[in-house]
């Protein structure tokens, strides 16, 4: 299989990478050799390639302290405002791109799904991430395989969890469909 690894920089994705490499082809992006909010530039990139089986969206989620007993200021909103741009619309500009692919995983975060002490202080990240499971759904409803892993905790054992997150992907398990899930959830099986 094709593989697309879009934010291939960390040593987590490395990791990610050379378990799923393993059998398959993995091609990787980040910034250095893509850019995020040019869709034509991606499009011309991605066009050097065959067509993806598997597209893994592991790009950074920005976040925001917003004081809600104080206005929000002009510049504020103008950096929330480019940073949904970076979150949101380039994710959809890859899945136009790439859409030819049947299978999409988000590496993401489950703060969306609990309440804990990650209040107001985190909001805005609360509101990218949501967005970004959004886009999870409707890729799903678009009848293509697609699911967010949260690999939390990994910092007790980062290449555990990078396996555990590549064999998951490699399962292509249809019960994730639309939904987000914990990597830890999977170590032990």
């Amino acid at each position: 299989m094709n593989i697309f690894l879009i934010g291939s920089s960390s040593e987590f994705a490395s990791n990610i990478a050379l378990e799923l490499d393993k059998n398959n082809k993995v091609f990787k992006f980040g910034r250095s050799n893509l850019s995020y909010l040019d869709y034509n530039s991606m499009k011309k990139e991605f066009s050097k390639y065959p067509d993806p089986d598997i597209v893994i969206f592991n790009t950074h989620c920005p976040g925001h302290k917003i004081d809600i007993s104080k206005q929000i200021s002009v510049e504020q909103i103008s950096d929330i405002s480019q940073d949904f741009n970076k979150v949101f619309y380039n994710k959809l500009y890859l899945y136009d791109i790439c859409k030819k692919a049947n299978h999409f995983v988000f590496v993401t975060s489950s703060i969306t799904k609990w309440h804990d002490d990650l209040g107001f202080d985190h909001l805005m990240y609360r509101q990218f991430r949501a967005s970004e499971q959004q886009i999870i759904k409707c890729i799903a409803i678009d009848g293509k395989l697609s699911y967010g892993l949260c690999p939390g905790g990994m910092d007790k054992d980062p290449e555990a969890y990078a396996t555990k997150l590549a064999q998951i992907i490699l399962k292509q398990d249809k019960r994730l469909n639309g939904d987000v899930h914990l990597v830890g959830d999977f170590l032990h099986e």
